[in-house]
């Protein structure tokens, strides 16, 4: 049987399905080599008559030792100790719970509902916006609060200015919902994500959403001042205009 070449992304693989194949290979061995990296796409492809190409080992290889290690997924690479092996970061993603519930308001039936999301895809977004940001606003100290989930209170990333250069606000405060088109955040989570500003005394508060906000959402920003990227496409709009990768599923 002849294979098909392909790259993962041609053969439909996302890159947190990329990620949890490798990630969980790499946590039951303890490590992985390039080639059984290679392997391990390819079981899933090989199902499908297709393998993957010099391309698609290329960009696989860059998931791993460019992407994987800057989101600090996977140790860099050590000559003196070859192979890839997870952090205690992406031990976590790949050990806990692949899902998480959470309720959302359906904008167009107008009523709350449950909203199963992949724990991964959700971590891999916030990486990104946090990339993101990094680039817009640089001469901040950037923390990641929402990689701990029970101490969030509302927040995902706070940003303190370092030293007096280049901007009037002295913290951001970012909330990050990777919803689907049609979803809002609850009454329940907005107020909270206002409150989190409040209590911390945030200077500039930055909600970013792939869903939409309610219109009484949006004029309480407006009032708020708080900064809205609402949509995939607004904040690849903005990606663009920084020289910032386009945000992929």
């Amino acid at each position: 049987m002849i294979l098909k070449e392909v790259t993962a992304a041609d053969a439909g693989l996302t890159k947190e399905q990329q990620y949890e194949l490798i990630f969980k290979a790499m946590l039951d061995k303890g490590g992985l080599t390039t080639d059984e990296i290679y392997g391990v796409i390819n079981d899933v492809l090989n199902k499908n008559g297709q393998t993957l190409s010099t391309q698609g080992k290329a960009t696989l290889r860059a998931l791993i030792n460019n992407k994987a290690v800057n989101e600090a997924y996977i140790y860099p690479f050590d000559k003196e100790n070859p192979g890839w092996r997870l952090t205690p970061e992406g031990r976590e993603l790949v050990v806990s719970d692949n899902t998480q519930q959470e309720i959302v308001f359906n904008t167009e039936t107008q009523q709350e509902e449950p909203f199963v999301s992949n724990t991964v895809k959700g971590a891999l977004f916030e990486k990104y916006c946090l990339g993101l940001l990094k680039n817009i606003y640089p001469y901040y100290s950037w923390f990641h609060q929402g990689i701990q989930k029970n101490n969030e209170r509302g927040l995902d990333l706070i940003a303190e200015k370092i030293g007096e250069v280049g901007t009037e606000y002295k913290s951001i405060g970012v909330q990050i919902k990777n919803h689907k088109e049609s979803s809002s955040p609850t009454e329940k989570e907005w107020l909270k994500f206002l409150a989190g500003c409040f209590v911390r005394q945030i200077d500039k508060a930055v909600f970013i959403t792939t869903g939409r906000l309610t219109s009484e959402q949006r004029r309480e920003a407006g009032e708020g001042k708080v900064m809205i990227i609402e949509g995939r496409d607004e904040l690849n709009r903005i990606a663009k205009e920084y020289r910032y990768e386009l945000y992929e599923e």
